[in-house]
């Protein structure tokens, strides 16, 4: 008789395809910040070419208003003052800004008496608590006022005699006066300059 060889079914070794799925979880992964941040900045390149426009202040804030006529009072004032050789008037942002320049000899006790001079012609002008002070009564906003005194703009690092006072009244806050050449703290200043 023949022989007859039985065939066994042979093993077939069947791998487990994981059908990409940790490539596309990768891509998926790193594709989400990708487009969040390239939606950013196209939304920003976009817009670029134009201003930013609005009003921070509402309808009860900066109620009375400070008009140009005001500004030309407060700067006439502030020019007959004895002592002063120049002063500056700007509005900017609701803040008024007063620069008063000094005789250059001038000292500290000068300064600061045409500094407290020209606040006293700001509120001749301008009532304080009207146009400085927020109205406790209602919601609102009022202008805040800094006046700087100076007796010279130092150059060439040469700051001897050098004396600038400001004079601060925000809205919220109130009357500050700083004399920012001397130190408030002289110890802080030894301890850090040795």
């Amino acid at each position: 008789m023949a022989n007859v060889k039985k065939s066994t079914p042979r093993k077939v070794s069947t791998k487990r395809k994981q059908g990409h799925k940790l490539i596309w979880f990768t891509v998926i992964v790193i594709a989400i910040p990708v487009i969040f941040v390239a939606y950013v900045l196209l939304t920003s390149a976009v817009g670029q070419d134009k201003p930013v426009v609005g009003n921070r202040f509402g309808s009860n804030d900066l109620n009375p208003k400070i008009t140009q006529d005001n500004l030309d009072q407060i700067q006439s004032a502030l020019t007959s003052i004895d002592g002063v050789q120049n002063a500056e008037v700007t509005l900017k942002s609701a803040t008024l800004r007063i620069s008063v320049d000094c005789a250059d000899d001038a000292g500290q006790d000068t300064v600061q008496s045409i500094a407290d001079q020209s606040y006293d012609a700001v509120a001749g002008v301008l009532p304080i608590e009207t146009y400085f002070t927020n109205p406790q009564d209602k919601d609102g906003k009022n202008y805040d006022l800094e006046v700087g005194a100076y007796n010279f703009i130092p150059k060439d690092g040469n700051t001897d005699g050098y004396v600038y006072i400001k004079e601060t009244k925000t809205g919220n806050g109130e009357k500050t006066t700083d004399v920012e050449t001397s130190a408030k703290n002289q110890n802080v200043v030894n301890a850090i300059t040795r």
